[in-house]
């Protein structure tokens, strides 16, 4: 009974019927996997709060190093959403001592320091993440990103994005870094190309807003400039 209840709730699950997947979860008896399935669920959901409860329960009781790891992971995941950094931190940095090969968690930790404004820490760690594995397309983009945002290393920018976008082409998260590079190397034309695939990808995304919003003023300005 409990595997095909479990069996029911994967399918759910997998089908993205979430609220369907909780109520299989819910009759689990294997508290274990009730807490596992449920947190991973409620996450789908955007309940956090829940999601917390039900994975900080499942580590109390696991000791299969890979499931603590993948749930410390997530546990980072939403602490980040949540703009917690330092308890994000906290759960990235934890899953990297049962597995200190972890180029996500590397990577990870890189977008957490630079939220936290460390900029050494954040490069340091995208390195690691790239040391690791050199095919990990968000370490490079984001370590492009950072030297953009902080207007440092612009040239070694441009390839960093450059690598990440022919690791996962057309990413329009990925073409939103290489035109925000572009802008602060003062390249308004590829900025604007690059920029405008991304804002037609994520029409509703505020930071390539933003980012595209600053090509079109810098260019208004430039033309202003021109005319007087």
């Amino acid at each position: 009974m409990g595997n095909l209840i479990l069996k029911n709730g994967l399918k759910a699950y997998q089908e993205k019927r979430y609220r369907d997947a909780l109520k299989y979860f819910n009759k689990l008896e294997d508290d274990e996997k009730k807490n596992y399935y449920l947190g991973l669920t409620y996450v789908r959901l955007n309940d956090y709060d829940s999601a917390i409860f039900h994975l900080k329960n499942y580590l109390k009781k696991e000791t299969d190093y890979q499931f603590m790891i993948q749930v410390m992971m997530v546990l980072g995941y939403i602490y980040a959403q949540k703009e917690d950094y330092v308890k994000s931190k906290m759960y990235f940095t934890r899953s990297l001592q049962l597995d200190f090969n972890n180029s996500k968690a590397y990577a990870a930790l890189g977008y957490i320091y630079y939220k936290m404004r460390n900029f050494h820490e954040a490069i340091k760690s995208l390195k690691k993440a790239i040391e690791i594995d050199e095919r990990n397309a968000t370490a490079h983009n984001s370590l492009g990103y950072i030297y953009a945002d902080i207007s440092m290393k612009l040239e070694e920018a441009v390839k960093e994005c450059e690598i990440a976008l022919k690791l996962s082409p057309n990413y329009p998260a990925y073409l939103d870094s290489i035109g925000w590079v572009y802008y602060k190397k003062g390249n308004l034309k590829k900025a604007k190309e690059y920029l405008s695939k991304a804002l037609d990808m994520m029409p509703d995304n505020k930071e390539i807003r933003e980012h595209f919003r600053n090509v079109i003023i810098k260019e208004l300005t430039k033309k202003k400039e021109k005319i007087d």
